[in-house]
């Protein structure tokens, strides 16, 4: 008998297909002697082409081998015309070709539990699967059999909801192989084909698929989200500490402009004193004195947020979140 607990995890765990492990090996295998083969037909070609410039004294080219095959030298007493100080010899890197094989066969692991998940919801339970190999042509192929998942203290009931939602979902994989350049890695890449269909009792709402890809986006999307807001406060942040400095600069600004229209009037008094025009200088002192009024308006405005830092907050979020925005928004930027 199992505990409340284990028998939760089991029913959990028959409510998602997972490919049975006897495929898995098989994936595995298959793919695994198939790259093999094909690494160690490369190896041999290139290790005939060897032979065919040391019996010839034809200059061997030096060559790039990639992860899969092993580039290994022997030393030679003599300096060869052939081949330098190093005569090549290739063979397999059976390492890096198991790693990428079992990597090809998880793949299509993942992509005949995906097809299924297509075909099911996370309210249904998977109570037998008889997908098996079909040696002749490389296929899986077989059925996934299910029925919806409903805890109701009447037995009978029970059995009747079963009866009435059953399902059955056939599935045909067949997987070919791409050689040499027609391959992702230069050697061999396994690809899939799927035929899949639900017989039986209708799909109800969301495939567990689908519900795994929403739920999926919609963690992306909050992680996305979490960054950006993030990123908001701490420029937030930054941009706050704008109230105290730009209300120093505006002040200097200001007083040195004060300086300059006080300048202005000097020279106008002595032009006038001496009967020359003063327009051009009447000019600058009325631009300076606009620039004085606009930095005076934002000096204002910077104390009143000292005061009330929402007030900048509703600026920020309007979009004027820099200093060189905010320097443009109070039309001081020349000064």
């Amino acid at each position: 008998m199992l505990w409340p607990e284990a028998a939760a995890l089991y029913i959990f765990s028959q409510m998602t297909f997972t490919t049975p492990e006897h495929l898995k090996h098989h994936l595995v295998e298959t793919i695994t002697s198939a790259f093999i083969a094909e690494v160690q037909a490369t190896c041999k070609h290139k290790n005939n082409q060897v032979d065919h410039h040391k019996e010839n004294n034809i200059r061997y080219p030096r060559v790039y081998t990639g992860r899969y095959i092993v580039h290994a030298e022997k030393r030679l007493a003599e300096r060869s015309e052939v081949f330098g100080w190093d005569e090549p010899r290739f063979y397999p890197h059976y390492s890096n070709i198991v790693k990428d094989a079992q990597a090809q066969a998880d793949a299509a692991i993942n992509l005949l539990e995906q097809r299924v998940g297509q075909h099911m919801t996370n309210k249904e339970y998977i109570y037998k699967t008889d997908l098996d190999i079909n040696y002749s042509n490389n296929l899986i192929e077989g059925r996934v059999y299910g029925h919806v998942y409903d805890y109701i203290a009447d037995e009978r009931t029970i059995e009747q909801r079963r009866e009435e939602t059953k399902f059955e979902i056939y599935i045909r994989m067949i997987w070919n192989y791409r050689y040499g350049e027609n391959s992702a890695n230069g050697h061999l890449t396994q690809y899939t084909q799927f035929r899949s269909e639900r017989h039986g009792a209708e799909m109800e709402g969301k495939s567990a698929q689908k519900a795994k890809e929403d739920a999926a986006r919609a963690e992306r999307q909050a992680k996305l989200q979490a960054e950006k807001d993030a990123k908001k406060a701490e420029k937030w942040e930054r941009f706050s500490k704008l109230a105290v400095q730009m209300e120093k600069w505006s002040d200097k600004k200001i007083k040195t402009l004060g300086q300059k229209i006080a300048e202005y009037d000097d020279t106008i008094q002595n032009l006038k004193h001496n009967n020359f025009d003063t327009s051009n200088e009447e000019h600058y002192k009325k631009v300076t004195a606009a620039d004085v009024e606009r930095l005076n308006t934002l000096r204002n405005d910077t104390r009143t947020w000292q005061n009330n830092m929402d007030l900048l907050k509703a600026i920020f979020d309007e979009g004027c979140d820099t200093r060189p925005k905010l320097v443009e928004r109070y039309q001081v930027w020349g000064v």
